[in-house]
C-alpha cells in the first residue's frame, strides 16, 4: 500500500515538475528562471526590440519555448539569447542618449548661452561626463539615469536661454515699458525656474522656464501691437504731409510706391501680424519722406530757374535799353 502511494506521489511530482524528473533540483531552474527574467528585462529596459526587432522576436521565441518547456537548459537559452541581444544594443543606445545629450549642448554653445550663463552649464556637463564614465564602467542603470539627467537638464538650459533671447530682444527694442507687469513677472518665473535647476527638480524647472517664454512672449507681442500703432501713425503723417507738398503731382511715382507700402501695411495690421505691419509702415514713411523731399527740391529748383529767367529777361532788358541810347545818340 505503502509502494502504491509513494509511486502515485511520484506520477504527481512529475508531471507537476518535469525538471526534477530530469535530475534538476528546484533551485537550479529557480536561478535559471530569474535570470532569464533579469535578462529579458534588461534588454527590453535598452530598447533592444527597437534596434533589433528580428532578434527581439528570436529571443521572446526562445523564452516562449522555455516557459512551455520549464526546463533549466531552455531558460538559460533565453538568458544567452538576450544576453547577446544586450551586448549588441548597448552601444547604440549609449551613442543614441550621448548624440541627444550633444545636440542640444552644441546647439546651446553654438547660440552663446554658455557665454551668458556659464556656472549652470556646469553642472549639466558633470552630470553628461558622469554618464559617459558609468556606461564605460558597464553600470548601466546608473548610467541610463545620468544621461536622463543630463539631458533634462540641458533641455531646461535650452528654454531658459530662449527665454532670456526674447527677454533681450524686448529690452533692446524698448518693448518692456508697454506691458511691465507681464515683463516683472516673466523675471520672476525665470528665478524661479533657475532655483528649481539648482536643487535638482528639472522637471519643474522646465515647465517654468516654458512659462517663462510664453510670457515674454505675450510682452513682445504686446509690444509689436503698439509699437505698430505708433508707426501707422507716422506714416500717416508723413503721407499727409507728401501730399501736402504736392508730391502725388512733383514725385507721382515714388508717392504711389509709398502708397501701396502704406496700404499693404494696413491690411497686414489688420490681420494682426503687428511685426511685419510695423517694418511696413517704416518703408512706407521712409518712402513718403522721400516723395515729399523730392518734390521740395523740385519746387525748389523751378522757382530757382525761374528767378534765373526773369533775371536773366531783366538783363537782357537793360541791354537793349543801352543799345537803343546808344543808336540814338544820346545819354543815359
Amino acid at each position: 500500500m505503502k509502494k502504491h502511494l509513494f509511486f502515485a506521489l511520484f506520477v504527481v511530482i512529475t508531471i507537476a515538475f518535469p525538471c526534477v524528473a530530469q535530475g534538476q533540483t528546484m533551485d537550479e531552474l529557480d536561478i535559471a528562471i530569474a535570470r532569464a527574467n533579469e535578462a529579458r528585462t534588461k534588454a527590453g529596459d535598452f530598447e533592444s526590440p527597437a534596434y533589433f526587432p528580428s532578434e527581439w522576436e528570436a529571443a521572446e521565441a526562445q523564452f516562449t519555448h522555455a516557459e512551455a518547456q520549464k526546463t533549466l537548459s531552455a531558460y538559460n537559452t533565453a538568458a544567452d539569447a538576450f544576453n547577446a541581444l544586450f551586448d549588441l544594443t548597448i552601444p547604440l543606445y549609449a551613442q543614441a542618449r550621448e548624440d541627444e545629450i550633444m545636440v542640444l549642448r552644441d546647439d546651446l554653445v553654438h547660440n552663446g548661452a554658455r557665454n551668458s550663463f556659464p556656472d549652470y552649464f556646469l553642472p549639466a556637463d558633470q552630470a553628461a561626463l558622469l554618464a559617459f564614465d558609468q556606461y564605460e564602467a558597464r553600470d548601466f542603470y546608473t548610467a541610463r539615469d545620468s544621461a536622463a539627467k543630463a539631458l533634462s537638464m540641458y533641455e531646461v538650459l535650452t528654454s531658459v536661454y530662449e527665454a532670456w533671447l526674447v527677454r533681450q530682444e524686448i529690452r533692446e527694442r524698448d518693448f518692456a515699458s508697454y506691458d511691465p507687469d507681464n515683463f516683472d513677472r516673466a523675471g520672476e518665473i525665470i528665478s524661479e525656474a533657475m532655483d528649481a535647476y539648482e536643487t535638482g527638480d528639472n522637471a519643474a524647472a522646465l515647465e517654468k522656464a516654458e512659462d517663462a517664454i510664453v510670457t515674454y512672449k505675450l510682452v513682445l507681442a504686446n509690444g509689436w501691437a503698439r509699437y505698430a500703432e505708433l508707426r501707422s501713425s507716422l506714416a500717416e503723417t508723413g503721407r499727409q504731409t507728401a501730399l501736402n507738398n504736392k508730391a502725388n503731382i512733383a514725385a507721382r511715382d515714388l508717392f504711389n510706391e509709398a502708397n501701396a507700402n502704406y496700404t499693404a501695411a494696413a491690411a497686414i495690421h489688420d490681420s494682426r501680424d503687428y511685426e511685419e505691419a510695423a517694418k511696413q509702415f517704416i518703408h512706407a514713411e521712409a518712402l513718403f519722406i522721400t516723395a515729399s523731399n523730392t518734390a521740395t527740391e523740385k519746387r525748389a529748383f523751378a522757382a530757382e530757374a525761374i528767378e534765373e529767367a526773369h533775371k536773366k529777361i531783366a538783363e537782357s532788358d537793360e541791354t537793349a535799353r543801352q543799345a537803343e541810347i546808344i543808336l540814338r545818340g544820346g545819354s543815359k
